[in-house]
Protein backbone atom coordinates (compact mmCIF):
# COMPACT_ATOMS: atom_id res chain seq x y z
CA UNK A 1 0.00 0.00 0.00
CA UNK A 2 2.13 3.17 -1.10
CA UNK A 3 1.32 6.77 -1.49
CA UNK A 4 0.78 8.02 -4.20
CA UNK A 5 0.37 12.31 -4.35
CA UNK A 6 -3.01 13.16 -5.63
CA UNK A 7 -4.43 16.67 -6.65
CA UNK A 8 -5.74 18.84 -4.16
CA UNK A 9 -9.95 17.72 -3.71
CA UNK A 10 -10.37 21.11 -2.86
CA UNK A 11 -8.59 23.16 -5.71
CA UNK A 12 -6.87 20.66 -7.66
CA UNK A 13 -3.29 22.04 -7.32
CA UNK A 14 -0.42 19.17 -6.27
CA UNK A 15 0.22 17.83 -3.45
CA UNK A 16 2.76 16.91 -1.34
CA UNK A 17 3.49 14.76 1.91
CA UNK A 18 3.51 17.09 5.10
CA UNK A 19 2.55 16.56 8.87
CA UNK A 20 0.69 18.34 11.00
CA UNK A 21 2.26 19.51 13.79
CA UNK A 22 -0.90 18.53 15.98
CA UNK A 23 -4.69 18.19 16.47
CA UNK A 24 -7.19 17.49 18.93
CA UNK A 25 -10.70 16.40 19.15
CA UNK A 26 -12.98 15.32 22.54
CA UNK A 27 -15.68 13.88 23.19
CA UNK A 28 -17.42 13.57 26.57
CA UNK A 29 -14.54 12.77 28.86
CA UNK A 30 -11.85 11.55 26.40
CA UNK A 31 -9.65 13.57 24.35
CA UNK A 32 -7.63 12.51 21.88
CA UNK A 33 -4.45 14.18 19.83
CA UNK A 34 -2.51 13.45 16.99
CA UNK A 35 0.66 14.88 16.87
CA UNK A 36 2.76 14.48 13.66
CA UNK A 37 -0.39 13.54 11.81
CA UNK A 38 1.20 12.17 7.80
CA UNK A 39 -1.01 14.24 5.43
CA UNK A 40 -1.20 15.89 1.32
CA UNK A 41 -0.78 19.36 1.49
CA UNK A 42 -1.28 21.87 -1.55
CA UNK A 43 0.61 25.24 -1.51
CA UNK A 44 -2.67 26.72 -0.74
CA UNK A 45 -2.36 24.98 3.07
CA UNK A 46 -5.55 22.18 2.08
CA UNK A 47 -5.19 18.74 3.86
CA UNK A 48 -6.11 15.85 3.12
CA UNK A 49 -5.39 12.01 4.23
CA UNK A 50 -2.34 10.39 2.82
CA UNK A 51 -4.24 7.33 1.73
CA UNK A 52 -8.10 6.59 1.01
CA UNK A 53 -7.72 3.90 4.57
CA UNK A 54 -5.72 5.78 6.73
CA UNK A 55 -8.72 7.01 8.72
CA UNK A 56 -10.15 4.12 9.03
CA UNK A 57 -6.98 2.42 10.14
CA UNK A 58 -5.78 5.09 12.35
CA UNK A 59 -9.54 4.59 14.15
CA UNK A 60 -8.97 0.82 14.78
CA UNK A 61 -5.44 1.05 15.67
CA UNK A 62 -6.60 3.75 18.50
CA UNK A 63 -9.27 1.46 19.44
CA UNK A 64 -7.19 -1.55 19.97
CA UNK A 65 -4.39 1.08 21.94
CA UNK A 66 -7.40 1.79 24.22
CA UNK A 67 -8.96 -1.23 24.70
CA UNK A 68 -6.07 -2.29 26.38
CA UNK A 69 -6.43 -0.13 29.48
CA UNK A 70 -8.34 -2.10 32.45
CA UNK A 71 -11.59 -0.53 32.74
CA UNK A 72 -14.42 -1.73 35.07
CA UNK A 73 -18.13 -3.56 34.13
CA UNK A 74 -20.87 -1.29 34.05
CA UNK A 75 -24.04 -2.81 36.17
CA UNK A 76 -27.55 -1.76 36.13
CA UNK A 77 -30.20 -1.16 33.49
CA UNK A 78 -30.82 3.07 34.54
CA UNK A 79 -28.60 3.99 36.97
CA UNK A 80 -24.73 2.28 35.76
CA UNK A 81 -22.93 1.65 38.83
CA UNK A 82 -19.00 0.75 37.87
CA UNK A 83 -17.33 -2.17 39.86
CA UNK A 84 -13.97 -3.09 39.87
CA UNK A 85 -13.02 -7.17 38.86
CA UNK A 86 -12.47 -7.42 42.61
CA UNK A 87 -16.21 -6.19 43.18
CA UNK A 88 -16.02 -3.44 44.82
CA UNK A 89 -17.65 0.21 43.63
CA UNK A 90 -15.65 2.99 41.70
CA UNK A 91 -15.59 6.40 43.20
CA UNK A 92 -17.92 8.85 42.01
CA UNK A 93 -16.55 12.06 40.48
CA UNK A 94 -14.44 13.21 38.02
CA UNK A 95 -11.34 10.79 38.32
CA UNK A 96 -8.20 11.78 37.48
CA UNK A 97 -7.25 12.68 33.71
CA UNK A 98 -3.92 10.57 32.50
CA UNK A 99 -3.17 10.63 29.27
CA UNK A 100 -1.26 7.38 27.62
CA UNK A 101 0.63 7.83 24.40
CA UNK A 102 1.33 5.26 21.62
CA UNK A 103 3.47 5.75 18.21
CA UNK A 104 1.94 4.21 15.33
CA UNK A 105 3.14 3.80 11.39
CA UNK A 106 1.15 4.05 8.33
CA UNK A 107 2.90 2.19 5.81
CA UNK A 108 4.89 4.37 3.39
CA UNK A 109 4.60 7.85 5.59
CA UNK A 110 6.63 8.87 8.89
CA UNK A 111 5.66 7.40 12.12
CA UNK A 112 3.34 9.70 14.42
CA UNK A 113 2.07 9.82 17.94
CA UNK A 114 -1.73 9.43 19.47
CA UNK A 115 -2.55 10.42 22.67
CA UNK A 116 -5.87 9.57 24.45
CA UNK A 117 -6.41 11.31 27.67
CA UNK A 118 -9.06 10.13 29.95
CA UNK A 119 -10.08 10.07 33.10
CA UNK A 120 -9.30 6.83 35.63
CA UNK A 121 -10.44 5.78 38.83
CA UNK A 122 -8.87 3.96 41.86
CA UNK A 123 -10.71 1.35 43.58
CA UNK A 124 -10.11 0.49 47.32
CA UNK A 125 -8.10 -2.69 46.38
CA UNK A 126 -5.54 -0.26 44.66
CA UNK A 127 -6.65 -1.06 41.12
CA UNK A 128 -6.86 1.92 38.82
CA UNK A 129 -9.27 1.84 35.79
CA UNK A 130 -11.71 3.15 33.18
CA UNK A 131 -15.15 3.30 34.25
CA UNK A 132 -16.37 2.02 30.71
CA UNK A 133 -14.59 0.91 27.96
CA UNK A 134 -17.72 1.36 25.71
CA UNK A 135 -18.23 4.72 26.53
CA UNK A 136 -14.67 5.12 25.91
CA UNK A 137 -14.86 3.35 22.60
CA UNK A 138 -17.98 5.82 21.14
CA UNK A 139 -15.97 8.57 22.34
CA UNK A 140 -12.93 7.81 20.07
CA UNK A 141 -15.31 7.73 17.10
CA UNK A 142 -16.74 11.04 17.90
CA UNK A 143 -13.72 12.72 18.93
CA UNK A 144 -11.61 11.57 15.14
CA UNK A 145 -14.32 12.97 13.44
CA UNK A 146 -13.38 16.50 15.44
CA UNK A 147 -9.41 15.77 14.49
CA UNK A 148 -10.23 15.49 11.06
CA UNK A 149 -12.73 18.56 10.70
CA UNK A 150 -9.60 20.40 12.46
CA UNK A 151 -6.92 18.94 10.17
CA UNK A 152 -9.21 20.13 7.51
CA UNK A 153 -9.38 17.24 5.80
CA UNK A 154 -12.43 17.33 3.32
CA UNK A 155 -15.43 15.11 4.26
CA UNK A 156 -15.65 13.18 0.94
CA UNK A 157 -11.90 12.00 1.94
Amino acid sequence: MGIALRPCAMCREATKLASIEAVAGESGPLKLTVRGMPALKCAKGHAAPVHRDFLLWLLQETRERQASVPAAEAKGLVFKKYHCSCGKELPGGAGERRTFAFDLAFEGVPGFKVELEMPIYKCGCGREQLRSLDEMRKGISTSMVDVCDRAGFPHSG
